[in-house]
């Protein structure tokens, strides 16, 4: 911790006192004692650690949720100093008693108040809301910060990402971001344009920016570049069939075993399945999988001139869902949406891809067969010639 009080009651933040002998003056003639529960902490002014208060061995702290780590501290002081630098009204661990919270930094900006949490290490789903829903509850707006520590890169625009991580994920004007900050290099890493390959692999545009040149309305009302990421989305695709035959899951064998059934071959589905969606990040069951069930149960055997309800596809979709063959997300921080909204927009697409058409009343007419391949190379040059057509289109909708 970076706060605490002196026994008169003045509170002494290291974020801003930074005198090495006032400070060690008030550690000779009192003591220091932690601002929530009032317990006795000890200041450290060592050399090879960031300055900071500590609580005796052996004494907790209701608030305290875990221990931080140098690389956490460093990075909330140089957030604080950001803060600072810009002339925004900033506080560092403030205490907020109606949610028995302490915000990493807590500030005032365009008359909105904010809670800053910066996260180096894994904590619960549930703490992650609790501590979300706490904010909001008092009237701030949390901002949930990852740290640099947190992002494991595979590739230009491939990132392994887990369900801790997807929990950082929020809706700014219609489109996904994830703003991330490393103390080493003192960078903000902002990613967009999330596109859920697998249930840990992303695709996304990574926008490295230095710190004097990031600024607040950056994070809050974040401008996101749109990138053609559909040459990487296809060969990660065609990866992740591969691996199915080859490192199959407990789900991967119920989908070769219902394809091996209907007599299709993975290899050798049409391209309209299998599509990128913006509101894919909802579902974490990956995209090819949960396209090919809808495929199975509702679109194989439709026939141009035929009419489908919505109601008849959700309730597809949905059976799926029961029997957790199509597993989905809860992403705290994505407002009012859900698993539907990537049904809806899979639709939109086949809508744009001229398969169906909106037939009013919620019902849609068919179009065209969705032909299956006739082999692996008669695939390859489907799935380009898909591609090709309409890229625009697919890159206008994520």
């Amino acid at each position: 911790m970076l706060v605490a009080n002196r026994e008169d009651g003045m509170k002494i933040s290291l974020g801003d006192c930074r005198d090495l002998q006032e400070l060690l003056q008030w550690r000779s003639r009192g003591t220091f004692l932690c601002p929530e529960c009032g317990t006795q902490v000890i200041l450290k002014l060592g050399t090879k650690r960031i300055w900071h208060f500590s609580h005796q061995s052996g004494k907790s702290c209701a608030v305290e949720n875990e221990r931080e780590s140098a690389y956490h501290m460093s990075g909330k002081l140089q957030l604080y100093h950001w803060l600072k630098e810009q002339g925004i009204s900033a506080e560092l661990e403030k205490y907020i008693p109606g949610c028995r919270q302490r915000a990493d930094i807590a500030l005032e900006w365009n008359q909105e108040r904010y809670a800053i949490e910066y996260q180096c290490s894994a904590i619960s789903a549930e703490l992650f809301k609790k501590r979300t829903t706490g904010y909001i509850e008092n009237g701030y707006i949390p901002i949930w910060i990852l740290g640099g520590n947190q992002l494991n890169r595979m590739g230009p625009e491939l990132i392994s990402f887990n369900h801790f991580q997807y929990l950082f994920l929020r809706k700014q004007q219609g489109r996904w971001q994830l703003p991330i900050y490393c103390p080493e290099t003192r960078q903000f890493i902002i990613l967009n344009d999330i596109l859920p390959v697998s249930s840990r692999k992303i695709l996304a545009s990574l926008s490295l920016k230095v710190r004097h040149s990031t600024f607040l309305s950056d994070l809050i009302t974040p401008l996101p570049k749109k990138i053609d990421s559909l040459a990487s989305w296809i060969l990660e695709l065609n990866k992740l069939k591969r691996t199915c035959f080859v490192y199959p899951g407990t789900l991967q064998k119920q989908l070769l075993n219902e394809l091996y059934t209907n007599r299709l071959n993975l290899l050798t589905l049409p391209p309209e399945i299998g599509l990128p969606l913006a509101s894919g990040p909802y579902i974490e069951t990956p995209a090819l999988v949960w396209q090919t069930f809808l495929y199975i149960d509702v679109f194989r055997h439709a026939v141009p001139g035929e009419t489908l309800s919505y109601s008849g596809i959700y309730q597809s979709f949905t059976n799926r869902l029961k029997r957790r063959q199509i597993m989905t997300r809860d992403l705290p921080q994505s407002g009012q949406g859900n698993c539907t909204d990537a049904l809806s927009d899979y639709l939109r697409l086949l809508e744009k891809v001229s398969f169906i058409e909106n037939a009013g009343l919620n019902y849609f007419k068919i179009l065209r067969v969705l032909e299956v391949p006739s082999s692996i190379d008669d695939q390859v040059l489907k799935e380009k010639n898909f591609y090709d057509t309409y890229r625009r289109i697919l890159i206008d909708l994520l």
